[in-house]
Protein backbone atom coordinates (compact mmCIF):
# COMPACT_ATOMS: atom_id res chain seq x y z
CA UNK A 1 0.00 0.00 0.00
CA UNK A 2 0.88 3.45 0.06
CA UNK A 3 2.51 3.14 3.87
CA UNK A 4 4.64 0.50 2.32
CA UNK A 5 5.63 2.18 -0.99
CA UNK A 6 6.84 5.33 1.53
CA UNK A 7 9.17 2.91 3.92
CA UNK A 8 10.79 1.38 1.26
CA UNK A 9 11.09 5.40 -1.07
CA UNK A 10 12.09 7.36 2.12
CA UNK A 11 13.90 8.12 5.15
CA UNK A 12 12.43 7.24 8.44
CA UNK A 13 11.35 10.72 9.81
CA UNK A 14 9.13 11.56 6.42
CA UNK A 15 6.92 7.90 6.18
CA UNK A 16 3.12 9.62 7.46
CA UNK A 17 2.29 7.75 10.31
CA UNK A 18 -1.30 7.06 8.83
CA UNK A 19 -2.99 7.89 5.58
CA UNK A 20 -6.57 8.80 5.16
CA UNK A 21 -8.46 8.63 1.67
CA UNK A 22 -11.24 11.51 1.46
CA UNK A 23 -13.69 12.16 -1.25
CA UNK A 24 -13.59 15.85 -1.09
CA UNK A 25 -11.08 18.43 1.00
CA UNK A 26 -12.63 21.33 2.12
CA UNK A 27 -12.32 24.42 0.16
CA UNK A 28 -12.77 28.37 0.53
CA UNK A 29 -14.74 30.31 -2.40
CA UNK A 30 -11.78 30.45 -4.53
CA UNK A 31 -10.90 26.96 -4.31
CA UNK A 32 -7.99 27.19 -1.83
CA UNK A 33 -7.90 24.01 0.06
CA UNK A 34 -8.72 25.20 4.27
CA UNK A 35 -5.91 23.20 5.96
CA UNK A 36 -7.17 24.38 9.34
CA UNK A 37 -10.59 22.65 8.59
CA UNK A 38 -8.80 19.38 7.06
CA UNK A 39 -6.69 19.16 10.24
CA UNK A 40 -9.78 19.40 12.56
CA UNK A 41 -11.77 17.09 10.30
CA UNK A 42 -8.91 14.17 11.35
CA UNK A 43 -8.96 14.53 14.58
Amino acid sequence: GVLAHCAAHLSGFKIPKKVVFTENLPRNASGKILKRELRLSLL
